[in-house]
């Protein structure tokens, strides 16, 4: 813990907790700019290796820093990143499979 010139204890800024907390965002964004970039053809190569590759990484990345943020709570003070960032991943992540379900079962047979 530091203490500033006016005698303030700063804490030091849990990283991992709003990268963890940030992530499930930039997921979203780039979901949104694959969408926006290929239309209405969402089974050609550029909108299925970009999503089957870029946003599964950002959100197992947010989730290992949310998991990794944790233990530095009582150090660090930023228990409402931490835990907000945690539930958000874990439900875009259940949102990401559902959305797999979903165009894994609406494909032709």
């Amino acid at each position: 813990m530091v203490i500033s010139k006016m005698g303030h204890r700063l804490r030091k800024t849990n990283h991992l907790a709003i990268a963890g907390f940030l992530l499930p965002f930039v997921a979203a964004a780039v979901t949104g700019a694959l969408l926006l970039i290929v239309k209405e053809e969402f089974k050609s190569l550029r909108f299925s290796v970009p999503y089957l590759t870029i946003i599964p990484m950002i959100l197992v990345g947010g989730l290992v820093s949310s998991l990794r943020s944790i233990p530095l709570i009582p150090e660090r003070d930023d228990k409402d990143y931490a835990y907000s960032g945690l539930t958000l991943n874990i439900l875009f992540l259940v949102v990401y499979i559902t959305s797999l379900i979903y165009f894994i079962t609406s494909l032709p047979q």
